[in-house]
Parts: C-alpha cells; sequence; structure tokens
C-alpha cells in the first residue's frame, strides 16, 4: 500500500496532537479535566461529628446520605452521581480551614457545605479563591456572612440570626410582654441574634432589659438562669443550640424559669424537644424548619426521610441543609458544569421552591430570601413527643434584611 507525503504528514500532525493532548491530560490540575458521566460531583461537608455542636453534624449527615440516595435514583445531577466527603471540624475553625485544604488538595473537592459554626464559615470563606471552590451555607447565622465578610463564591441559602431574630419579633408585636432579657452563646451567632432582637423590638416599642452571654460548651446555668430572674423580665429570648440549649432547658426546668418567664427562641429545635418532653411544651420561636409545613417539595421529603430513618422527626438542620442543596442542583443544572464561577453566575437570582417554599437568592448580597416561621411546641397525637407547630409565617421579603444589611427597612 502506498502513502502520499501529504497523507503521512497529516498522520504524524494528529498524532503528534494527541500525545500533547495526552500529556497535557496527565499534568493539568483535575478539576480542569473534563468529566463524564462516571465523574462524581464531589461535595465536601466539613461538620462538626464529634463535641457540643455534634448533634447537628449528624442530622446532616444523615440528611446528605439520604439525599445521595434520592439522587442516585434520580440518575444524579447532569447525569452525574453525587459524592459527599465527610470532615470531622469539631467547631474550631483552624481545623475547619485544614480540612477543607485537605479536601481540596487531596480529593479536588471545590464545592462545600454542611459548615455548622458560624466562625468556621468566617474562616474558611477568604479561602475560597485561592481553592478555586465555592461554599454554600446551610445554617450559619452570623449576619455579617453577608456584609461585612461577603465574599463573591459563597452563598447563604440559610435562615440568618437577623431573619430568625425579625420573625420572632413581628411576632411579639401582639405578644403581651413587655420587657425582655436575652441569654445566648457568647460567640458570633448568639451575639449576632440578640443585636438583632433588641434592634427589632426596640422599634415595637419594647424593651430588652438584659443580656446574658454565656460560654461556649458551657454546662451550668445556674448563675445565668438567675441573672434571668434577677431582670424581672417577662419574656427571655434564648440563642442556644447543640448540648448548650439541652443543657439550659433542663436546669431552667428544674428552678421553675418556664412558669415564671416565657420563652421565646430563634431556633426550636426537634433534639432539643425529644430531650425535654414535656417541659418543651408552650415553647415559642422561629423555626429555621418546620417540618409540618405542608407543601409537595416538603411532603416528599419528609416521606422520604420517614422512610429511611423510622421513628425519627426531620430536624431544622435536616431541613437546611437539604434546601442547600436542592438550591445547589438547580445552579448546576443551569450552569451545565460543575466550576465555581459558573456556579455563582447560574445562583445569582435563583429562585427555587424548596421544603420551605420560595427562596430567591439575591445576586447583590448572596441571601437567600426565606419566608420567617414561627412554631409553639405543642402535644400531638400523630407523634410520641411534642412537635413545633406553625403559628405564623411572614413572606420572604417581609423576612429578609435589606441588601447587605442586617437591618429591616419595612
Amino acid at each position: 500500500m502506498q502513502y502520499s507525503f501529504s497523507t503521512t504528514k497529516a498522520t504524524r500532525r494528529r498524532f503528534l496532537k494527541g500525545a500533547v493532548a495526552a500529556g497535557a491530560a496527565l499534568t493539568a490540575p483535575a478539576y480542569l479535566t473534563r468529566a463524564t458521566a462516571a465523574t462524581p460531583i464531589k461535595i465536601g461537608i466539613p461538620t462538626v461529628i464529634t463535641g457540643g455542636y455534634a448533634v447537628l453534624g449528624q442530622q446532616t449527615m444523615r440528611t446528605c446520605k439520604l439525599v445521595k440516595k434520592m439522587t442516585d435514583a434520580k440518575k444524579g445531577v447532569l447525569g452525574r452521581p453525587v459524592e459527599f466527603l465527610y470532615q470531622d471540624t469539631q467547631g474550631d475553625p483552624a481545623n475547619c480551614v485544614r480540612k477543607c485544604q485537605e479536601m481540596v488538595e487531596r480529593d479536588d473537592c471545590r464545592i462545600f457545605s454542611g459548615v455548622i459554626v458560624s466562625s468556621e464559615a468566617a474562616a474558611i470563606m477568604p479561602k475560597l479563591e485561592q481553592w478555586n471552590a465555592f461554599f454554600i451555607s446551610d445554617g450559619n447565622g452570623d449576619g455579617r456572612l453577608t456584609t461585612e465578610l461577603l465574599v463573591p463564591r459563597f452563598f447563604r441559602a440559610n435562615t440568618s440570626a437577623p431573619m430568625g431574630a425579625r420573625a420572632v419579633a413581628l411576632y411579639l408585636r401582639d405578644a403581651p410582654q413587655k420587657t425582655f432579657v436575652a441569654l445566648a452563646s457568647d460567640y458570633s451567632w448568639g451575639q449576632s441574634s440578640v443585636k438583632a432582637f433588641e434592634e427589632q423590638i426596640t422599634k415595637i416599642g419594647k424593651t430588652l432589659v438584659d443580656k446574658v452571654f454565656t460560654p461556649v460548651a458551657n454546662k451550668d446555668y445556674s448563675t445565668y438562669i438567675t441573672k434571668v430572674l434577677q431582670s424581672k423580665a417577662e419574656g427571655c429570648y434564648i440563642a442556644l443550640q447543640g448540648d448548650e440549649a439541652r443543657a439550659f432547658y433542663s436546669q431552667a426546668a428544674q428552678y421553675g424559669l418556664n412558669q415564671r418567664v416565657q420563652y421565646y427562641t430563634e431556633i426550636v429545635a426537634q433534639a432539643d424537644i425529644k430531650v425535654l418532653g414535656k417541659d418543651s411544651l408552650g415553647l415559642i420561636g422561629g423555626s429555621r424548619y418546620p417540618f409540618t409545613y405542608d407543601i409537595p417539595q416538603n411532603r416528599e421529603f419528609v416521606a422520604a426521610f420517614n422512610e429511611e430513618y423510622k421513628n425519627e422527626i426531620p430536624d431544622w438542620t435536616d431541613g437546611e441543609i437539604y434546601q442547600a442543596l436542592t438550591i445547589l442542583f438547580a445552579a448546576i443544572e443551569k450552569a451545565d458544569s460543575t466550576e465555581p464561577m459558573k456556579i455563582v453566575a447560574a445562583m445569582e437570582d435563583l429562585d427555587v421552591t424548596s421544603v420551605k417554599g420560595p427562596v430567591l437568592m439575591r445576586k447583590c448580597d448572596h441571601q437567600g430570601e426565606n419566608q420567617g416561621f414561627v412554631v409553639k411546641v405543642a402535644e400531638n397525637p400523630k407523634y410520641p413527643e411534642p412537635i413545633p407547630e406553625i403559628v405564623k409565617i411572614y413572606p420572604r421579603e417581609m423576612a429578609t434584611p435589606d441588601c447587605r444589611s442586617t437591618s429591616f427597612s419595612k
């Protein structure tokens, strides 16, 4: 067989191009190579697996595992399977940064969620550009994350501390109590929550007579309960979560505090209700996710959750991570890519209806506009433990602060 010079030259040229391309594929960073249908979409979950907020991390992981199962049944996202990578941060910001760095360098993971503590979120946000990564918050409440600390690669899908305080303050307009004392964990979320609460109740003509901040991971609340009683306030605003919340409510019940002061809390958590039982009855507060919200999207999630985790009730953390992942997947589908900056562009002004209703991911500050829910803990014959029943829903435009702000002009 004879070959013309031109054909041989063209063949050689194609060979050289193929060799160069193959070499580039071997040396290029993994995130620049073309993904195939078999390439998983990796999502890092740097969360609290051990420590005082471990129950929140455990809830986050169980719902991620459920989401994995649900997405697999629907052939994944962009036709690709989803893979969650779990790391224990222990609630320590420096540890959270190290764990994320490891996932970037070792696993080529460029998408993060599931961070529990606001100070952890604040620590990793400045690193996102360096890592070429994207971070969507599902539970970080500190108002500064979408104001003074905001970076382009960060979005918050969840209800923030100012939003939770806002819903409670709106509800208190018609409440009989005029004076309040605030008790909160002394770190960024608790401080942000109390600051927003004080601002909001002052606007409606009510008074915060004292602010009591407790050390992180505190176990003995006797001194602080005494301060609440000495304040002679009619209502007590509480911003505690995890082991701290359960310790406080249990000890306060021994003092009969709930008989003398009406509790209002930024977050009503099912995990706290489960431990407290009847002592939780009558607790009023904001709900970042009320599992009883009757819309099709939430009914689907609750049904899947109940099927997977028998005898368990989804908590606010479950609902918030599910919503964040729903929004993330919608942005990935819209972008037709998992490249972080393409997700950013697709996420801005994305409007998605999830388990908490319609959520708008604002372009101006990357805060998700969420409806504001207020609930009251009551007995229900359908459930073995008390549950939070919805008493008021405020529209997302009213419940979300002004752009790049923790304040509300409306």
